[in-house]
């Protein structure tokens, strides 16, 4: 059996020589961001006795969600204690970040945070049938507020990078970044 090529127009070469070199010049660019973002100095100090609550209802502190690990991603979910539901491109995100947690445990511990109420918050990891992510309620604290998500802010989600030296936490990076960003771009050197 004969394999057939099909004949591309000069137009369609050279416009798909451009992208590949636009391509190219965007993943440089997204390298060097990284790079920054790694080398970023020690930023201020979080409580790491900050109190916080599982979804099924323990007392807990952001110490206890780093675990053995040295950093901490943790995604805040769109999704306060007015609400009735999350918002739904947040809720997809920790659809998809889920999936990744096997993987990202091995190099950093992963939270999923939120305002929202602990049982609320059961019952959303429930219906969208998440397996790895155990979302956090930032009840009864106030590390939502601290790390400036004011109730507009909320409505976004972002990613907050945490680095332990010893006892005390830092905020390494915090923002918005979507996550097809790969998340070890998030993570400090």
């Amino acid at each position: 059996m004969s394999t057939v090529h099909v004949a591309a127009s000069e137009d369609y070469r050279r416009a798909r020589a451009e992208l590949l070199a636009a391509e190219g010049e965007l993943r440089a660019a997204a390298a060097a961001v990284a790079a920054l973002r790694a080398a970023l100095p020690p930023g201020p100090e979080v409580d790491s006795a900050s109190p916080l609550t599982t979804a099924g209802g323990k007392p807990i502190t952001l110490d206890d969600v780093f675990g053995d690990h040295r950093t901490l991603v943790g995604y805040h979910l769109a999704f306060d204690a007015t609400a009735d539901e999350p918002d739904e491109t947040s809720a997809r995100d920790v659809d998809a970040l889920d999936a990744q947690v096997p993987w990202l445990r091995s190099r950093t511990a992963i939270a999923v945070f939120a305002p929202a109420p602990p049982h609320r918050l059961a019952r959303l990891a429930e219906q969208r049938g998440w397996r790895w992510i155990v979302p956090i309620s930032t009840q009864p604290g106030e590390l939502s507020d601290r790390l400036g998500l004011s109730d507009e802010d909320r409505a976004e989600a972002r990613l907050t990078v945490f680095v332990r030296e010893g006892t005390t936490a830092r905020l390494h990076w915090h923002g918005h970044s979507p996550l097809t960003t790969p998340l070890q771009h998030l993570l400090p050197q």
